[in-house]
C-alpha cells in the first residue's frame, strides 16, 4: 500500500512536469482533491460506523484518549522550538510552521498571508514532508513501539489521509483515537498558527 502511495505521488509529479494531464484536471485539481478527500472520509466513517464498539468509544472516549493529542501538540511544538536553533529561522517562525501539524494546505496559506510567501513555502514543504514520513513510519511504529505511538507523527492528517494506514496497521481502536487526535489538531491549526505569528 505504501509503495503504491509513493508511486502515485511520483507519477503525479512526473505528469505535472511533462504536462500529461488534460487541462480540465489541472483547472479543477483542487476541487477533485476535495471530493476525493470527502469520499475517503465517508468510507472511513462508514468503516467506523460498522463497528459499533468503535463508534461507542468515539463518543465515550475517556481522558486517556486525549493524552495522544496533548502529547502530539507538546512534542510537535518542542520539535519546532529545537529546530529553530539548527535552522535559519526565528523561534516564532519555527513554532508557527510546526503548529501546522501536517495540514500543509491551510498552514502554508495562513503563514504566507500573515508573514511571507517564502515562509509559507517552507511551511508547505515541511508539512508535506511530515505527512510523507508519517506514511512510511506508521507501520513500523505500530509494530515495534505500539499502536498509539504510531498516531503522533501524522498530526492533523490522522483524521483523513493517514487514518486508513493507522487503521490497517494499528487497529480500529487506534483509528478511533487517531480520528480524535486529527480532529483536535485540525481545529487548532487556524487558531494556533496566527496566534504564534502575532504573539
Amino acid at each position: 500500500m505504501i509503495f503504491l502511495m509513493i508511486l502515485s505521488v511520483i507519477a503525479g509529479i512526473l505528469t505535472a512536469q511533462f504536462g500529461l494531464l488534460p487541462d480540465f484536471f489541472v483547472m479543477h485539481s483542487d476541487r477533485i482533491t476535495d471530493y476525493a478527500l470527502y469520499l475517503l472520509l465517508f468510507l472511513i466513517g462508514y468503516g467506523i460506523g460498522r463497528d459499533k464498539e468503535s463508534l461507542i468509544k468515539l463518543f465515550t472516549a475517556d481522558r486517556y484518549a486525549f493524552l495522544v493529542p496533548i502529547g502530539t501538540i507538546i512534542g510537535t511544538l518542542f520539535g519546532g522550538y529545537v529546530a529553530s536553533f539548527f535552522l535559519n529561522l526565528t523561534i516564532r517562525d519555527s513554532l508557527a510552521i510546526s503548529a501546522g501539524f501536517g495540514w500543509y494546505s491551510l498552514s502554508a496559506v495562513i503563514i504566507a498571508k500573515l508573514k511571507s510567501a517564502d515562509l509559507g513555502s517552507i511551511a508547505f514543504l515541511s508539512n508535506v514532508a511530515r505527512e510523507l514520513i508519517s506514511i512510511i513510519l506508521v507501520p513500523f511504529l505500530a509494530r515495534y513501539a505500539g499502536p498509539y505511538v504510531s498516531i503522533a507523527p501524522g498530526g492533523a492528517t490522522t483524521m483523513d489521509t493517514t487514518l486508513p494506514i493507522i487503521e490497517k496497521y494499528a487497529g480500529e481502536s487506534a483509528a478511533v483515537v487517531a480520528f480524535i487526535n486529527g480532529f483536535i489538531l485540525s481545529a487548532l491549526v487556524p487558531v494556533l498558527v496566527p496566534f504564534i505569528l502575532k504573539f
